[in-house]
């Protein structure tokens, strides 16, 4: 077997629900180095009782102080090895870790990556949606002006776009996307890879028809901007009034703010209808 390297941290990937999705080469690792840094101890340890894990193992995560940072470098530095890891998936990934591997790479530690499981790349293959290339944002901000921000600042990307969010705020979030992004395709991933796992597949403006659960953690994957489709955003209100204005039946507007945008008639009605404006009923 692999022989662990000293003055290391191994920064190793580990399941994000299913106990087997993990390597043979990741148990190795954590029944062989000095000290494991967990996320959070109370979750790693079914993960070591499982495959019988005896490494002396502590906390780390977005709390630990810079001065136990350093305490950890020096370990290191001693000669020992360590392994990071979160509660689920691939650390550092919207997970801990960044502080520590920044610090490591001041006193040129070698980092050693051990792959695995990531809720990203499984939602992603089984999406329907386009692989590649994609955004990846992390948890979605909970602020409102925040989230907006950011919406904006990716709504013309050529690339899917994924998010983490949590069940309680799941659609809520759908919505402001769908006021942000318009009408697009999306997936919903569930609970992957836990008996429960459920993948929703439909459009943001459908989100009412998609029986969305409040329960277990959720990936949000949406499509990006297709080629030569303009995203739908506040100038259409104004857009739409102003050809009303000019005359311009309600039919007639809409198919002419479609074509502007190169998307349907019934998309830009659906965007318009959510959006409160009275004149597209």
């Amino acid at each position: 077997m692999e022989k662990i390297e000293a003055k290391s941290i191994y920064i190793v990937s580990t399941p994000i629900g299913n106990l087997e999705d993990i390597s043979f080469r990741a148990i190795h690792i954590l029944k062989h180095v000095n000290l494991i840094l967990c996320e959070d101890t109370r979750v790693s340890k079914t993960l070591f009782r499982y495959y019988d894990i005896q490494t002396p193992y502590q906390s780390y995560h977005e709390h630990t102080s810079q001065n136990e940072s350093q305490q950890i470098i020096e370990k290191i530095i001693s000669g020992q090895s360590v392994a990071i890891i979160s509660d689920a998936g691939t650390p550092l990934i919207s997970d801990p870790g960044y502080q520590l591997i920044q610090l490591a790479s001041e006193y040129d530690i070698r980092l050693i990556p051990i792959g695995g499981a990531s809720a990203v790349l499984n939602a992603l293959v089984a999406s329907k949606l386009p692989p590649y290339p994609f955004y990846f944002g992390g948890f979605f901000p909970k602020k409102e002006s925040k989230q907006k921000d950011i919406l904006m600042h990716i709504k013309s990307l050529e690339a899917t776009i994924v998010f983490y969010e949590a069940p309680t705020r799941i659609k809520k979030t759908l919505y402001i996307m769908y006021q942000i992004l318009g009408a697009r395709q999306v997936t919903l991933a569930r609970e992957l890879t836990k008996k429960f796992e459920t993948f929703y597949y439909g459009n943001l403006e459908d989100i009412e028809a998609m029986n969305i659960q409040a329960k277990g953690e959720y990936v949000i994957l949406i499509h990006g901007v297709k080629h030569d489709e303009k995203p739908l955003d506040q100038e259409v209100f104004h857009q739409y009034e102003t050809l009303l204005k000019e005359g311009f039946k309600k039919n007639e507007a809409m198919k002419k703010i479609a074509n502007d945008y190169n998307q349907s008639r019934n998309t830009v009605y659906a965007f318009l209808k959510t959006k409160g404006d009275q004149h597209a009923k």
